[in-house]
């Protein structure tokens, strides 16, 4: 473990502290489908609609998140963010109306993109190039640990008072607001420093190098999200219940949370492109073997091998973005970065829809087909990346 976590900034331990208690806070959201349902009433078209709104303030969040963390501050665009889900969250717990419940959603997913986005950018700054694929892994294992928290709370919290709950969730939130303003200092590079030049969202958009890693990560997505997409609708079919589900389910977390502990002294010497490119394949292996399972413990060995892949790819992929993101404007890659997984979030579940509904497994096929198409692209790409890489690389901006 000490070699694992050795030699990383005093910052990205406060960074790493955010994104845990963040996700453990999360635990409101978890149960926020049965809340509007039972607690307020609503259909399950309204409920869609309020989903629908949060990821829309989510895409809008990151792109707008990132040009903010560029152009005006980092540390002050992720102070915004939580100021923004702390006030979406009480209004949210305070109304029953609709309108207002919606306007809330779509607001607490902009807040919710300014931070985490500002939040990547921060990571970036002050973690060196050699030590960053080891600290967004751990990072990532903070994520996978304040979930898998959550996730135990949430049963336990449906049963206390609804605005109690959105209360606790936003006192929690402001937390982060305040360990943000009092221990993260302000990363982002200024027009006095040399590496410095002038660019924006165009500068990004334009950008074939990135935009092509940007297009992979959507296929990978959109293989990945039918855990929460495809996946349940397939282990209903099969007959089973939301306890085996659930069960199924916690191979996930399990082998996350023991691997994360390992993984970065395994891959430490491996080119990224092939552990993304191995990755993705596993991730289309378990999904494709999907198509196979009818039982819990089949289900439970496909669920092991995605989440194989799901590790490799995620230790090494926000890596991959910062050294694609020239550092006057790691902001903005980070936020068209995350708006693209934002979209899957629509994507994956229209996917999963239409291909169960009128083709049966064809689901599974065509995430192995998908799988296999992008970790070959991963490789045939590798060369041109790594080349971009090199000609950014510029001496490190690390804050005292």
């Amino acid at each position: 473990m000490d070699l694992v976590t050795r030699g990383l900034p005093k910052v990205f331990w406060y960074l790493w502290s955010i994104t845990l208690i963040g996700n453990i806070a999360s635990f409101v959201l978890i149960f926020l489908t049965f809340y509007l349902q039972s607690a307020r009433g609503f259909t399950a078209v309204q409920v869609g609609v309020v989903l629908a709104m949060a990821g829309v303030g989510s895409v809008i969040g990151s792109t707008l998140g990132g040009v903010l963390a560029d152009r005006w501050s980092r540390r002050r665009t992720a102070i915004t963010g939580y100021l923004i889900c702390m006030v979406s969250l009480l209004g949210t717990g305070l109304t029953s109306d609709l309108p207002v419940i919606t306007a809330m959603m779509l607001a607490n997913g902009i807040g919710i993109s300014f931070a985490g986005t500002a939040s990547s950018a921060l990571v970036t700054d002050v973690v060196p190039e050699a030590d960053r694929t080891r600290a967004f892994s751990i990072n990532y294992w903070s994520i996978n640990i304040g979930t898998s928290i959550a996730a135990l709370l949430a049963p336990v919290a449906m049963r206390a008072d609804f605005f109690l709950l959105f209360a606790v969730d936003a006192a929690g939130v402001a937390i982060l607001a305040v360990i943000m303003f009092f221990l993260i200092p302000e990363t982002r590079p200024t027009a006095t420093d040399s590496s410095v030049t002038s660019g924006s969202l165009r500068n990004v958009l334009t950008d074939r190098v990135f935009l092509t890693f940007v297009v992979l990560f959507f296929v990978f997505q959109l293989i990945f999200k039918q855990n929460n997409a495809g996946l349940p609708l397939a282990v209903q079919r099969d007959g089973l219940d939301a306890a085996a589900y659930g069960w199924i389910y916690v191979v996930n977390t399990l082998l996350i949370v023991i691997g994360q502990l390992f993984l970065p002294r395994l891959i430490r010497d491996r080119a990224h492109s092939k552990v993304l490119a191995l990755g993705v394949l596993l991730v289309g292996v378990g999904f494709g073997m999907t198509a196979l399972a009818d039982v819990a413990w089949f289900y439970a060995v496909t669920v092991a091998v995605w989440t194989l892949g799901e590790m490799a790819y995620f230790s090494v992929l926000d890596a991959n973005v910062a050294g694609l993101a020239p550092i006057h404007l790691r902001g903005r890659y980070f936020g068209v970065f995350s708006s693209a997984s934002q979209l899957s979030r629509f994507a994956a579940p229209l996917f999963a829809g239409y291909l169960l509904h009128s083709h049966g497994e064809l689901l599974w096929i065509a995430c192995l087909v998908m799988g296999v198409g992008a970790a070959a692209a991963y490789v045939l790409t590798a060369r041109v990346r790594e080349h971009r890489m090199a000609q950014l690389r510029t001496p490190e901006l690390v804050p005292a």
